[in-house]
């Protein structure tokens, strides 16, 4: 029984793919749950313990689409146009 090298070649399947998700490569395929976000969890994966990966991952790291839209109306005290 070899327990080295030799049994390292031998791993050709992957137990990960990506996640639908947060889209990382993170979904076990055996376990069904996604090692990053824990889909299919209802509520995402975070801890206290990682601030790092908390901050990657929250608000203003993306587009912000709505959130943009949201700042102008604030700016302009929610003022509607007039016709």
């Amino acid at each position: 029984m070899t327990k080295g090298t030799t049994s390292m070649g031998q791993r050709h399947g992957r137990t990960h793919i990506l996640c639908r998700r947060c889209g990382r490569n993170s979904y076990h395929v055996q376990w069904e749950r996604c090692a990053a976000c824990a889909y299919p969890r209802a509520s995402r994966r975070r801890y206290n313990w990682s601030v790092k990966a908390i901050k990657r991952r929250s608000t203003g790291t993306g587009r912000c689409r709505y959130l943009k839209v949201v700042n102008r109306r604030i700016a302009n005290h929610f003022k509607t146009p007039k016709a």
